[in-house]
């Protein structure tokens, strides 16, 4: 090899040139396909990585790839942090679906392509132990370091593979998190400008209530921009979403939902300047568009209302519509009525699916294959599914409580979206001209009883006003689903509890509660609060159902004493369906079943039985009312309006009472089509698009009541009213950012949807109970301490004096139950998990 060498550099020598000259002079050929270009080209690997490991050339080599790599690196950088890149994000001019669009993959994806060898070295900084993904911050989690590939080896319990399977998210989402921040840091020390993550961390800060302190140090580390730059995007996003809600207000087929929010600022230390009322009344609201075909000319009816108002005094009389008579109300939905071959009505059938929905969910495990199969109940009139959009608005200073404070709180509402008073030329809350004209249309309001009442009172005090506007001719209230739901609870609770000898009886609701909340007994006999209430009637019409079920099936075979037994003898779906059939015609009060009980001789009734067919109807018709809800079947919850009047007539809720008459007598026999069906496919909406998520609106807005009460208002000294006031707007875009950094950060441990209890030996307890006392079970000549009138027909009674029930009546009384009583988080963030 040494004589070669010598060969070669004698040639070169004469031809004055050099190995050097002639590598050179080679790579500088146009014409790469030269064997010897060729040959260079291919070797190039191999040529630095020896100069890289000969000792003489090593230091310069390495020094030259360090300078070049920087330069490679620098160029895309400077490239990253342009405005072209689009990670430029301007405070002044910030938009909610900037947000909305925040996400960590695809920022990562749009870094490797425009910097690949920047984020090339990332990743090869933080990698660890040269393996893997790093993530040092596992510490809650002592599973080993696996890759997907692993998963497929594993023999392990589903659990744990489901549980590696979400480390592996997270560690993978760690590292692409971490890539992308030190990514933006570096950005942002190119170009001050490029502040796209930083700006989406400090709003979420803001957001999340971090401390002034905390948010400078994270902006100097570069992570967050400061708290003014933060304040200026807030007042952008608040003034966007205003401008979307003029927008859709323009548009004529936007609805409204508000109420008040009442509020106490009480300072640390009393002084002499704040004396004062401490407790603050505002008025809360939100937007949201009429979906499903309802357009502007199904609204333009507020000329045709007035023409038949009785509030006007020049209404023709043959204009205005006679009152529907109870006959009317209950055949709203005639298909109701019907019977099947089975002698059932669509009620029965709901009854009969309850019970063998409870069987097959809480029952023996042998049941747990028929739930896929069991379906669920005819719909009698469902909302086409569809997500809808909600827009909050900015609470006012207005208290909603009083009838002038409630016309004032319509007319700032209406101004924040630019609908006005047509002759006057005025300026809403974000400075500009209330241009849209509904003087020829009507605009739904939804809210509880008080913001019913109210809007009713500010319509009768304007009613001798010359134009429709000044008459809020255009306000047509609706009745809030969700505190309607509220009364049913309530009802059952002053039937069933209330009265003390009511819990007295062995078999009575009071003795399952005993055993399904022991602790908690004095608090639901006394004021059990909405949701405790809830739980407590699902929980024990579970375990009463199942019980029906194990004394029919012992009933038909002495063999089957218990459930399980019965699972053992494997039934068909048939069989168990028939069964469900027979229990929801016999187990509970039906064409007059209890009076027929009641007519027999005292050492032949069983009192505590008769109590129990009227506890497992009003129970299966919450639970009917309830799923209706849930699911937007609005025929169906119109279908139980009329049992439930009775009940609420009976119980002394006589506001509940007028409202749900009203409702039906304007929705199906005064209002036209158009209103008639807007009103309707809206009185349930689905913020989340998902089936079985359907809210009322009045929910939606005491949510948002919630979270700004006592989550995005501000603590401490920043707990002002201003602050409430500025940031009521931003509800939604706060609760958006929340979900979208626990999904970029794969935070799925952070999350207010828990799993339900494990119920199974409470429930078994209940049961044990039941079958003791012999709960379903007909005992003749038991005695009860006290027999539970049956409400529906009592309501009826007390309607007969009348030939038809009376929307308009001025009979408010309430029997003491305060239709406006304070809502709680957990009764509203209850529904987040159904």
């Amino acid at each position: 090899m040494y004589a070669l060498f010598e060969e070669i550099l004698h040639i070169l020598s004469s031809h004055n040139t050099t190995i050097s000259e002639m590598m050179k002079s080679a790579l500088s050929l146009e014409a790469s396909y030269h064997p010897l270009v060729r040959d260079l080209l291919a070797s190039r690997a191999d040529l630095l990585s020896a100069l890289a490991q000969n000792s003489q050339t090593s230091h310069d080599v390495n020094r030259w790839i360090g300078g070049k790599a920087m330069e490679i690196i620098d160029e895309e950088i400077s490239t990253l942090a342009s405005d072209s890149a689009g990670w430029h994000f301007i405070a002044g001019h910030a938009e909610p679906y900037q947000l909305q669009e925040f996400d960590l993959a695809d920022m990562a994806r749009e870094m490797r392509a425009i910097a690949p060898h920047l984020w090339a070295m990332l990743d090869a900084m933080l990698r660890r132990g040269g393996k893997g993904t790093n993530q040092d911050d596992e510490t809650d989690d002592e599973l080993p370091e696996l890759t997907m590939n692993d998963l497929g080896d594993m023999q392990a319990s589903k659990k744990r593979k489901r549980l590696t399977r979400n480390l592996l998210r997270r560690q993978e989402a760690a590292a692409l998190s971490k890539k992308v921040i030190v990514s933006s840091i570096i950005m942002q020390g190119r170009n001050q400008k490029s502040n796209w993550l930083q700006s989406m961390c400090g709003i979420f800060l803001h957001a999340i209530h971090t401390p002034q302190k905390l948010v400078d140090s994270l902006a100097h580390m570069g992570i967050s921009i400061a708290q003014p730059t933060i304040y200026r995007s807030l007042d952008s996003l608040g003034k966007h979403i205003l401008v979307d809600a003029r927008r859709l207000a323009a548009t004529l087929v936007a609805a409204y939902a508000y109420d008040n929010l009442d509020i106490e600022f009480k300072p640390s230390v009393p002084t002499i300047e704040r004396t004062g009322e401490t407790l603050k009344h505002f008025t809360s609201s939100m937007v949201f568009p009429l979906l499903h075909g309802v357009v502007a000319d199904d609204l333009r009816c507020s000329q045709y209302l007035w023409e038949r108002s009785r509030l006007n005094n020049r209404a023709p009389r043959h204009l205005i519509s006679p009152k529907p008579t109870w006959i009317d109300l209950m055949r709203i939905h005639p298909d109701t009525l019907l019977v099947d071959e089975n002698m059932m009505t669509v009620r029965d059938r709901f009854n009969a699916w309850k019970f063998l929905y409870d069987l097959c969910h809480y029952g023996p495990e042998e049941f747990r294959q028929h739930i896929t199969e069991i379906g669920e109940p005819e719909p009698i009139e469902k909302i086409p599914l569809a997500k809808t959009p909600i827009l909050p608005l900015r609470a006012t200073m207005d208290n909603n409580s009083q009838v002038a404070g409630n016309i004032s709180a319509l007319t700032h509402i209406l101004s924040q979206v630019g609908v006005g008073d047509p002759r006057v030329a005025h300026e809403d809350s974000g400075g500009n001209k209330a241009d849209i004209d509904v003087s020829e249309h009507v605009v739904l309001f939804y809210g509880d009883l008080g913001t019913g009442e109210k809007i009713e009172a500010s319509l009768e005090r304007r009613s001798i006003e010359q134009t429709p506007w000044l008459r809020l001719q255009y306000a047509v209230f609706v009745l809030g689903l969700f505190h309607l739901k509220m009364a049913c609870v309530d009802a059952l609770w002053k039937i069933f509890i209330q009265p003390a000898t009511a819990r007295m009886d062995d078999t009575c609701l009071m003795k399952d509660i005993s055993v399904l909340r022991p602790r908690e007994t004095g608090t639901v006999a006394s004021k059990p609060g909405f949701r405790r209430m809830h739980q407590i009637i699902q929980h024990a019409g579970i375990c009463r159902r199942l019980d029906c079920w194990r004394v029919e099936v012992q009933r038909r075979d002495p063999a089957h004493t218990s459930l399980q037994l019965f699972a053992a003898s494997k039934p068909s779906l048939d069989y168990l369906k028939a069964v469900a059939n027979y229990l929801a015609m016999n187990c509970i009060d039906r064409k007059g079943k209890l009076h027929n009980l009641r007519s027999q001789a005292s050492n032949v009734r069983d009192r505590q039985y008769e109590n129990n067919l009227l506890l497992h109807e009003y129970f299966c018709l919450y639970e009917e009312i309830v799923f209706a809800m849930n699911h937007g079947d609005v025929g169906r919850v119109e279908s139980c309006f009329v049992p439930w009047i009775w009940i609420f007539r009976a119980t002394g809720k006589h506001k509940y009472v007028k409202h749900m008459v009203k409702y039906l007598s304007n929705v199906h026999f005064n209002y036209p089509s158009g209103l008639k069906k807007a009103i309707r496919y809206s009185i349930l909406i689905n913020p989340s698009g998902k089936p079985g998520c359907f809210r009322a609106p009045d929910w939606c807005l005491e949510l948002n009541n919630l979270y700004t009460e006592t989550k995005y208002g501000g603590v401490g000294v920043n707990y002002t009213e201003k602050r409430i006031i500025d940031e009521s707007v931003l509800i939604q875009v706060f609760r958006d950012l929340h979900l979208t950094f626990e999904r970029n950060l794969a935070l799925g441990h952070l999350t207010t949807r828990h799993a339900e209890p494990d119920m199974t030996l409470t429930f078994e307890a209940v049961l044990r109970y039941l079958q003791d006392v012999k709960a379903h079970e007909i005992v003749r000549g038991r005695e009860s301490k006290h027999m539970i009138p049956d409400m529906k027909d009592k309501g009826q009674q007390l309607f007969s004096t009348a030939a038809a029930p009376d929307p308009d009546s001025a009979d408010n009384e309430d029997g003491g139950i305060d239709d406006e009583a304070e809502v709680l988080l957990e009764d509203v963030t209850m529904e987040v998990g159904v």
